[in-house]
């Protein structure tokens, strides 16, 4: 391997950065991701479905227990081992690294466990790293205050606290959250829709807990939008 040094400078990029796991991975979604210029950190052994599916790797983290090491792996590619087990490869990719925006593919998904070490590494970084996690079917966005979209009426969002949040008012909804204290066990906003094209979600303070904000999936650059700026993002 090329590094092997749990010191290993962190890695900075200016644009948004795919975190490829090795949960489900929608091939031609990495393949349009990687047009667009963003490159490709992968979580150990998550690697080969880069290289299976034909896509450049800036960088391979993670305690190398699952990746193989491949003749035709180019020079510019650098591997980053660390040794230590107290976190796991995902998280391993995010506190290694420096992007404006994490878009994390085949971290949900798949195998529940993994799910929920990304939820937690969502709750761990949220407020530090701007983190968008796909799967086939949602697109989750780790928010930390408010945020303003358009979406189509009646497209499907959810809101879900990673610990309790409460909440000043939302517009365009057609469950509001105006006053409302989400908090898993106690009151959640999963399975909300959109009853205005223009969705406001407000929480309270200025110092509020991250939380999720859930779309389907075809809506990741909208999401990608408001994470780049966490203000707006494109109107329809």
């Amino acid at each position: 391997m090329r590094q092997d040094n749990h010191v290993f400078p962190e890695l900075e990029y200016d644009t948004p950065v795919v975190v490829l796991g090795g949960g489900f991975v929608e091939i031609a979604e990495l393949q349009r991701l990687v047009a667009k210029g963003y490159p490709v950190v992968a979580a150990d052994g998550a690697a080969h479905v880069a290289l299976a599916a034909g896509v450049p790797i800036a960088a391979i983290i993670g305690d190398m227990d699952s990746y193989v090491p491949v003749h035709n792996l180019p020079k510019e590619t650098q591997i980053v081992h660390v040794p230590e087990q107290a976190t796991t490869d995902f998280e391993k990719c995010l506190y290694r690294t420096k992007a404006p925006t994490y878009i994390c593919l085949g971290m949900i998904g798949k195998r529940f466990d993994h799910s929920l070490a990304a939820l937690h590494a969502a709750q761990k970084y949220g407020q530090t790293k701007k983190l968008i996690l796909v799967d086939e079917t949602d697109v989750i966005a780790v928010i930390s205050g408010p945020v303003s979209f358009d979406v189509p009426v009646e497209t499907r969002i959810s809101v879900y606290p990673l610990s309790a949040i409460e909440m000043d008012y939302s517009k365009g909804l057609a469950y509001p959250l105006d006053g409302l204290c989400l908090a898993q066990g106690d009151v959640i906003s999963t399975s909300n829709c959109a009853v205005e094209p223009n969705i406001e979600i407000v929480p309270h303070g200025d110092h509020a807990q991250p939380y999720l904000l859930i779309l389907p999936n075809q809506f990741l650059d909208v999401l990608t939008e408001i994470e780049m700026s966490n203000v707006s993002a494109p109107r329809f």
